[in-house]
Parts: structure tokens; sequence; C-alpha cells
């Protein structure tokens, strides 16, 4: 699975994004209630709120990456969700292909 990763304020205009490749676990996977949630054909946006729980589970999904391009993206995703959990005003959005 593909994904678009985008750290978005509320208009949208923030710049940061990566691709990310086969990393977020399959939809209802049971150990990743908040990752396998994400919709991998749609758009699904996390807030400041739910960074701490999603952060917990982005660390154990670490084992997915299998190359250092995945190694990456996967870091920076986590760059991009600790900022978002610091400022209120952001959002972390996966959009699927």
């Amino acid at each position: 699975m593909s994904l678009v990763v985008k750290l978005e304020d509320d208009l949208g205009e923030r710049s940061e994004w990566v691709m990310l490749h086969r990393v977020v676990p399959a939809t209802g996977h049971a150990d990743f209630p908040l990752l396998s949630g994400i919709d991998p054909f749609g758009k699904t946006v996390f807030n400041h709120l739910q960074m701490e729980a999603f952060l917990q589970e982005w660390d154990l999904a670490k084992d997915r990456a299998r190359d250092e391009s995945q190694l990456e993206a996967w870091e920076k995703v986590k760059q991009m969700a600790e900022t978002c959990r610091r400022d209120r005003d952001l959002y972390l959005r996966f959009v699927g292909n």
C-alpha cells in the first residue's frame, strides 16, 4: 500500500509531505488499532490529541520498514507526527491512491 503523508494546517497550505510504501499495517490489524484504520484508497486525518497514541503505534511499525527508503519515510512521518503533537493547528493526513 502506498500513501502520501502530509503535515497540514487548517487550510491545507503547509507543504511538508512524504511518500510511504508498505509500512502501514493492513486494515483491521489488531495490534495497530489507529494505523490499521488508515483508508488505503481515501483520506485519513489525525489531530494533535491523537498523536500520543499514534506515535506509540508508529514506533511499533518501524519493524515493517524493509529498506533504506522505507526507513527514511518512516522517520519523516515520525518527525511530522511529533510536530503535529506540539501544534494544535496542524494535522497529519494520509492520502491513499
